[in-house]
């Protein structure tokens, strides 16, 4: 006597043969060309390759512990590098967004003008971050903005303000920094 697989049976089996055909046939294609960028990466200044690893050591930061983006995602309008200190992340952030969209952000406090080597920047932190574990640098630049950020590690003690240290990069760097 001859087996048959019941009609529901074999419209299961048909229907995932295809998927898995689908599946099979998605994973050996091929996409040509070159990335595209996020939407607004285009002619902004980028931090990770604008400024050369010279500088970035002599300001006392270390080269190789450069990561780009935000755990290597592009974010658009957005350029970011960061590199890692001893006790602290500095993160350089550009945009074409103007300094005064900082200015209306309620999320942004205690923004206050700050001279930085040649020109005026401000100085800022989160709303949400009383104790100053982050501080925050811009300077009005022709494509926007430039930010410039220390950022305590999670698990690690500020062994100085991030403020003064943030400043104190933003002074070193300011003429590697976009007009």
């Amino acid at each position: 006597m001859k087996y048959r697989v019941p009609r529901l049976a074999r419209l299961r089996l048909i229907l995932a043969a295809i998927v898995i055909g689908l599946f099979a046939v998605g994973c050996g294609s091929t996409v040509e060309g070159d990335p595209e960028r996020a939407s607004g990466q285009e002619g902004l200044f980028n931090p990770c390759t604008d400024i050369p690893d010279s500088v970035i050591e002599g300001v006392g930061l270390d080269p190789a512990t450069e990561s780009a983006d935000i755990f290597g995602v592009e974010q658009p309008g957005w350029k970011i590098c960061k590199w890692s200190g001893e006790w602290y992340f500095f993160t350089i952030f550009s945009t074409e967004h103007p300094i005064e969209r900082l200015r209306a952000n309620e999320e942004y406090v205690d923004i206050e003008s700050i001279p930085i080597g040649t020109r005026m920047g401000v100085e800022f932190h989160k709303a949400d971050d009383p104790s100053l574990t982050r501080c925050f640098v811009a300077l009005a630049v022709d494509q926007g903005m430039v930010w410039l950020s220390v950022n305590t590690k999670a698990t690690f003690v500020q062994t100085e303000p991030t403020c003064s240290l943030t400043r104190r990069y933003a002074d070193a760097l300011e003429s590697n920094l976009p007009r």
